[in-house]
């Protein structure tokens, strides 16, 4: 099985390699730089060239500008990359019947609270970020052969600016305190978890959306604690915070996910808040 995969480096890029690696898979990057094919996703031609050369049998597409500020700066390029991208993908998907796989987010509600999010509720676009993402979802959808998984994830990837979780266990480890959020909800999964999950899946074929995420919903600061206990055995120094005195960009802060829909295909009970920080907690010794 031949798998392209769009943003190799990234976090989820690293997960997927690692997950998937065996004498059965292939698995074929590209990225900006040190990729089996390395160029920039916003060249049409060289994305086209790329799919016809190599054929695959899946592409998996785990590039994306996350950055919230970012996107609100930079409209033209955040379109492009997380909304017409997965188009001129699942363009070329239909001319070769290549399965499709985006991966989206969960960046699409607010004023929930704890609310877990089923596939089919609606969504609320309330920054540049999500729209460009549900963008992406949307054009992915009018192809049969296409997973859309919605999820938050986290984990590390040991280059560039850190990721929430690299920021934290830094923040902690500094003895600062922290200002941490009680009123900002995710069901965030951990990035290796979440890998190994789409390994199992793409054998099944489904199409549609899927969330793929933890079972527990918690907010920033119950997450980021339970983190501290199982990485230092410690809770660090916070006060508490509301996402709502954050200046600037709007941000959706009910992303529950709702993974009854998951669970059913995969036979198997998602991982909760307590399972994913040990988990991190061990991949943090093992860094």
């Amino acid at each position: 099985m031949r798998i392209l995969l769009t943003g190799s480096n990234g976090m989820l890029g690293q997960a997927v390699r690692k997950a998937m690696n065996s004498d059965e898979v292939q698995i074929f990057g590209i990225d900006k730089t040190d990729a089996d094919f390395c160029f920039d996703l916003l060249n049409d031609e060289k994305v086209s060239s790329c799919i016809d050369q190599l054929r695959p049998d899946i592409i998996i597409n785990a590039a994306a500008i996350v950055d919230i500020n970012l996107c609100e700066q930079d409209h033209g390029t955040a379109y492009c990359i997380n909304g017409r991208l997965p188009g001129i993908l699942v363009e070329q998907c239909r001319k070769y019947g290549i399965y499709f796989v985006q991966i989206s987010t969960d960046h699409y509600y607010a004023g929930h609270g704890n609310k877990m999010h089923k596939e089919t509720d609606k969504v609320e676009l309330v920054n540049e970020y999500a729209r460009t993402k549900y963008v992406g979802e949307q054009l992915s959808l009018t192809y049969e052969n296409s997973l859309v998984l919605r999820t938050n994830i986290v984990g590390f990837r040991g280059h560039g600016s850190p990721t929430f979780v690299e920021w934290a266990l830094q923040t902690i480890c500094s003895g600062k305190q922290m200002a941490l959020f009680n009123d900002f909800y995710t069901s965030s999964i951990c990035v290796s978890d979440f890998a190994e999950m789409l390994s199992e899946i793409i054998p099944l074929r489904p199409s549609g959306i899927y969330n793929l995420a933890s079972s527990t919903v918690s907010s920033k600061k119950e997450f980021i604690l339970a983190l501290s206990n199982a990485v230092f055995g410690y809770i660090p120094d916070y006060k508490d915070s509301s996402v709502k005195k954050i200046h600037g960009v709007k941000r959706g802060d009910s992303l529950g996910l709702d993974i009854q829909k998951i669970e059913s295909l995969l036979n198997r009970k998602m991982p909760d808040l307590n399972q994913t920080v040990q988990v991190l907690a061990k991949e943090y010794k093992e860094r």
